[in-house]
């Protein structure tokens, strides 16, 4: 009796353990964006700003190319050695990035080299993250009954939002303390140490976590072993899906986190701040309604809510974009509120129904591999779009694509249910049963 009645309170434990990971890695990759012209000015020194920025992108970019080798390798030792193992590995190799991120001296001061530097420890975050985000979402789903399981792993979505929340607010606090001035001489440094010390304290936390049930059955059984042989051979169809579901999340979300405070920007003429607040609005509400509307999903069907989110954005994408052009803060937060509640809709049906749709053997690696490349196409979409509305003159393009891959989901919406039933019936198979 008394390890059934511990037995909620080491998941809710373990849950809390696997998420840790994750709000440093997206805080991480957030602090480097909201410090892109900072950083052009400390490595890559250029008369000509825009190319610095474009290098300092470039940059960014190799961060994301580095998410499926990530997923892949890290992915495979979760399904071979264990979820704790896996999480533990890609938050330690956190570390490194981060303390030589810190410390790096600037291109005045050792050149070329300084840049290279920084490449690289793009790199490393950009493969730690690709399966760091995977393994918290995969231990999430398996320290969840099946009736839960939504709303235990949209817990790894807002500690994810969660991340860049805070990278916007510890910005904010080291420019207002210091000035913007300061940026640029060093105080751009303090939030990477703080993101260093956060995740020293997330590897000493996950060192405590226990091996999910699901994957220690599994390992029991002998089914688990060569996890990326298996998808290819044996889940072609499930990885499809998978990915087709890590798209319309990329596609939607980075519409909404790096276009629209763009677009805002450079195009509606709000100031840089009121720009900052807005994706620190986005951040917020998607953080207050991703739980709720996930614990919907698990009552009342996550297909539902997918269909939903399909004819919300058919209804609302084009109204939500009109009100954002006007200017007016009224008409702003209306339309994050409209696209930031869509989101949620996608990000809670779609992240869990891509645990579900393949077997706990090889669970970690297809999520890692998915999500990864989802994510990467998902990051060209602004670029896409401001191509698009300035080869049209239309500012109504960024709706009508939201509108476009929403439509092209519906018939992998309809086909999920006959997929995940093949999963769980494959769940206990041995390793290479067909």
């Amino acid at each position: 009796m008394a390890a059934t009645a511990e037995q909620p309170i080491n998941l809710r434990r373990n849950r809390i353990l696997a998420t840790s990971g994750v709000l440093i890695e997206w805080y991480d990759f957030m602090v480097y964006g909201l410090l892109a012209t900072t950083i052009q000015q400390v490595f890559y020194p250029t008369s000509d700003a825009t190319i610095g920025l474009i290098l300092t992108f470039a940059t960014f970019a190799v961060g994301y190319l580095a998410r499926p080798i990530g997923g892949l390798v890290i992915g495979r030792l979760g399904d071979t050695r264990g979820r704790k193992f896996a999480l533990v590995l890609a938050t330690m190799l956190m570390l490194v990035p981060l303390f030589v991120i810190t410390i790096l001296p600037s291109y005045d001061q050792i050149g070329l080299l300084a840049p290279i530097l920084l490449t690289l420890m793009r790199l490393m975050q950009g493969f730690s993250v690709g399966g760091e985000y995977s393994g918290a979402l995969t231990a999430l789903s398996e320290s969840a009954g099946a009736s839960g399981r939504g709303r235990s792993v949209s817990l790894g979505l807002a500690t994810a939002m969660g991340g860049n929340l805070l990278a916007s607010l510890v910005v904010l606090c080291t420019t207002l303390i210091w000035g913007q001035e300061a940026l640029a001489a060093g105080t751009w440094r303090i939030p990477y140490a703080l993101g260093f010390i956060l995740c020293a304290i997330s590897v000493l936390l996950q060192r405590k976590m226990h091996e999910t049930e699901e994957f220690a059955t599994a390992q029991k059984s002998g089914s688990t072993g060569s996890p990326v042989g298996v998808l290819w051979r044996h889940h072609r169809g499930p990885v499809l899906l998978m990915l087709a579901l890590a798209t319309w999340s990329g596609v939607t979300v980075y519409t909404l986190i790096s276009w629209m405070p763009s677009y805002l920007e450079t195009v509606v003429g709000v100031t840089s701040s009121r720009a900052d607040a807005t994706s620190a609005l986005v951040s917020l509400v998607y953080v207050s309604l991703i739980v709720p509307v996930a614990i919907l999903g698990d009552r009342r069907g996550r297909r539902r809510l997918m269909y939903i989110a399909v004819v919300g954005y058919l209804i609302l994408s084009v109204p939500a974009i009109l009100v954002l052009g006007r200017g007016m803060v009224v008409g702003a937060i209306l339309a994050i509120l409209i696209l930031a509640t869509l989101q949620t809709l996608v990000d809670s049906t779609t992240t869990t129904e891509m645990t579900e749709l393949i077997p706990t053997s090889v669970r970690y690696t297809g999520i890692a591999l998915t999500y990864s490349i989802g994510m990467i196409i998902g990051s060209f979409t602004p670029a896409l779009e401001e191509s698009l509305v300035a080869a049209t003159g239309s500012v109504l393009v960024p709706a009508f694509v939201l509108m476009a891959i929403s439509l092209l989901l519906v018939p992998v919406i309809v086909i999920l249910p006959r997929y995940i039933a093949r999963a769980r019936g494959e769940a206990a198979a041995p390793l290479g049963a067909s």
